[in-house]
């Protein structure tokens, strides 16, 4: 009992050492946390009241909900590529066994309990922000991006030029569904790279590029880009308002089938008019394109299947957020520039964290546990 107890001790002793280790290895998860909530901070000053998001209402929704999400999501992609691409005899049998490795060696958890805490921390800014922007600086450049839409599609509103194909029931539902799983595929890339075995360049950088794009995109250019989008282009007092058809052949499909995004706009108003939770409104530039974008891209380094596959969803995120009125096509451009960049910025920098003697021995002990 006595070897026992001693041995738990020294193995609980050594894992702690090994969390602390991860910390300090994986130091570049924090930065943008931290620059997100500095210049929050500076961008609030000039605010007389703003809401403040608890750190512990943030850990139970990652607990409850983003992980478990994530988890659903990553567990049905193993799935596909054991059953498609590994072939094992038994591909459940198999993702039960690599799940049971989850507990027998906690390597995974050790490598992810910093990226948790650097997304509470970045989470926090986020939610902190994003209501507060038309307050920062009122909605004034979506007759600008109208504008500027139609100057670069030949004088035609963009929404015009894709309702020949995809104006239909069908591929509006479709298309619909396809643009409320990008929360399922936002937390799934989450657990995919965050609780790995091993702390690589590609986990870092994928990490690094995320939460750069959105302090940079969401944050930084959604405050001094303030626009509501489309959908809100009449009720933030504009005319004429060149979206009426569109929003008028959603309404006339949600009649016959369900197009949740009309209610999620409604939910979105309601709280900015005071009516509701204030989750914040902003078009420019679109998250939801940004994040594809990216996805893509570091998918395409793990398999050409993955990669293909997230390209192909990007495309149809790209055409959804104009589709079903939630974003102007010059929001997607630029979005997906944002990514390239950031995408491209973060290479360099994970490398160089990759290249700290911390970091070398953090695998090192991490593959040895």
């Amino acid at each position: 009992m006595t070897d026992f107890a001693l041995n738990f001790s020294r193995r609980s002793f050594s894992t702690l050492k090994l969390l602390g280790l991860s910390f300090a290895a994986q130091w570049l998860m924090f930065v943008i946390p931290a620059l997100y909530l500095l210049t929050n901070y500076i961008l609030f000053e000039q605010l007389p009241h703003h809401g403040v998001a608890p750190l512990m209402g943030l850990f139970a929704d990652l607990l409850t909900f983003s992980i478990p999400a994530g988890l659903v999501v990553m567990l049905v992609v193993r799935l596909i590529q054991y059953a498609i691409y590994i072939k094992p005899e038994s591909p459940s049998r198999e993702l039960a066994r690599e799940i049971a490795d989850l507990f027998r060696r906690p390597a995974n958890i050790i490598n992810g309990i910093p990226v948790f805490i650097a997304m509470v921390l970045y989470n926090k800014a986020m939610v902190e922000l994003k209501p507060q922007i038309p307050n920062i600086n009122p909605f004034k450049w979506d007759t600008s991006f109208s504008a500027l839409d139609r100057s670069i599609h030949f004088g035609v509103d963009p929404w015009r030029i894709l309702q020949p194909f995809m104006g239909y029931d069908v591929v509006t539902f479709l298309t619909n569904i396809a643009y409320d799983f990008w929360f399922l595929a936002l937390f799934g890339s989450w657990i995919w790279f965050g609780f790995q075995k091993q702390a690589t360049v590609l986990r870092t950088r994928f990490f690094f590029a995320y939460m750069l794009i959105w302090w940079i995109g969401g944050g930084l250019l959604a405050v001094y880009f303030s626009s509501a989008g489309p959908v809100y282009y009449a009720k933030i007092g504009l005319s004429p308002d060149p979206f009426t058809g569109l929003l008028a052949y959603l309404q006339d499909v949600n009649t016959r089938l369900p197009i949740w995004a009309l209610d999620t706009q409604d939910m979105l108003w309601n709280g900015y008019i005071g009516k509701g939770d204030p989750f914040g409104i902003s078009a420019f530039p679109s998250m939801h394109n940004a994040s594809a974008v990216l996805f893509a891209l570091a998918f395409a380094k793990v398999s050409k299947g993955m990669g293909k596959f997230f390209a192909i969803y990007a495309v149809v995120i790209l055409l959804g957020s104009v589709h079903l009125a939630w974003h102007y096509a010059i929001d997607g451009y630029a979005a997906i520039a944002l990514a390239a960049l950031c995408w491209w910025i973060s290479k360099p920098i994970a490398e160089f964290v990759h290249r700290q003697q911390t970091m070398k021995k953090f695998n090192e002990d991490l593959a040895a546990l």
